[in-house]
C-alpha cells in the first residue's frame, strides 16, 4: 500500500513539473514582427509625418498671405495717411507765404507812412522853430497826427493780425506777429521770454510808443491789440 502512494506522488509530481516549465517561457515571449509587418508600420509613420508636414506648411503659408494682405493694407493706409498731411502741409506753407507777402506788404506801407509822418513833423518843427509866434503853428494841431489818428481809430476789420516789433533798451529788436485778438499783456510775455538784453532784471516790461508819444498803462495791458489801435503793425518801445 505504501508503495502505492509513492508511485502516486511520484507520477503527480512528473505532470506538474512539465506545466510549470511550459508556462513560464510562453508568459514573457516577446511580439516579433515579420519583415511586411515591419515595412507596413514604418510606412504607416512616414505618411504621418509627411501629413503633420504638410499640414504645418499650409497653415504657414496661410499665415504668410495672411500677414501680406494686412502689411498691403497698413502700406495703403500709411501712404494715403502721408499723402493728406501732405497735402495739408502744402496748404499750410502755401497760406503762410501769402499771409507773410500780405504782413510784408502792409508793413511796408505803415514804415512808408510813418517816414511821411516824420518828414512833417521835422517840417513843421522847423518851421515852428523858425516861426515861433506864427499863428498857424501854435494854435492849428500838426496836421500830421491827424491823419495817424484817423487811420488807427478806424481798423480795416479784415485784418485778422498784427505785426509787432519790440525795441529793446540795447537797441536790438524783436518782431512777432500776433492775432489782433491777443492783449498787450501776451506782447509783453513774448518779450520777457525771448529778450536777451543785458538791461532785463526778469520783471514784467512797459511798452510805449514814440510818435504819437504814449505809455500803456496797467489796464490797457488786458486790452486787444485791436483795441488798442495797433494794427496792422506797430512799433513798441520798452521803456528803461
Amino acid at each position: 500500500m505504501s508503495c502505492f502512494s509513492v508511485a502516486d506522488k511520484s507520477e503527480e509530481g512528473s505532470e506538474e513539473n512539465p506545466e510549470s516549465k511550459e508556462g513560464t517561457p510562453s508568459e514573457s515571449k516577446p511580439i516579433i514582427l515579420t519583415e511586411e509587418e515591419k515595412k507596413a508600420k514604418l510606412r504607416r509613420l512616414e505618411e504621418l509625418r509627411v501629413l503633420k508636414r504638410k499640414e504645418r506648411e499650409e497653415a504657414e503659408k496661410s499665415s504668410e498671405v495672411e500677414k501680406e494682405k494686412k502689411r498691403i493694407s497698413e502700406g495703403k493706409m500709411l501712404s494715403s495717411i502721408r499723402k493728406n498731411q501732405d497735402d495739408l502741409e502744402m496748404k499750410k506753407i502755401a497760406e503762410e507765404r501769402r499771409r507773410e507777402k500780405l504782413e510784408t506788404q502792409r508793413a511796408k506801407e505803415r514804415v512808408r507812412g510813418q517816414i511821411e509822418e516824420d518828414k512833417r513833423a521835422r517840417r513843421e518843427a522847423e518851421e515852428k522853430r523858425r516861426n515861433p509866434n506864427a499863428p498857424r503853428i501854435s494854435s492849428i494841431p500838426p496836421p500830421s497826427i491827424k491823419p495817424v489818428a484817423a487811420s488807427s481809430s478806424e481798423p480795416n476789420p479784415k485784418y485778422t493780425q498784427s505785426r509787432i516789433q519790440i525795441r529793446l533798451p540795447n537797441g536790438s529788436t524783436l518782431v512777432q506777429t500776433f492775432s489782433v485778438k491777443e492783449s498787450l499783456s501776451s506782447v509783453r510775455l513774448y518779450t520777457n521770454m525771448n529778450r536777451s538784453d543785458p538791461e532785463f532784471n526778469g520783471s514784467a516790461c512797459q511798452f510805449m510808443t514814440s510818435f504819437p508819444r504814449k505809455v500803456f498803462t496797467q489796464e490797457e495791458y488786458e486790452k486787444t491789440l485791436e483795441s488798442l489801435e495797433l494794427v496792422p503793425s506797430a512799433v513798441l518801445i520798452v521803456k528803461k
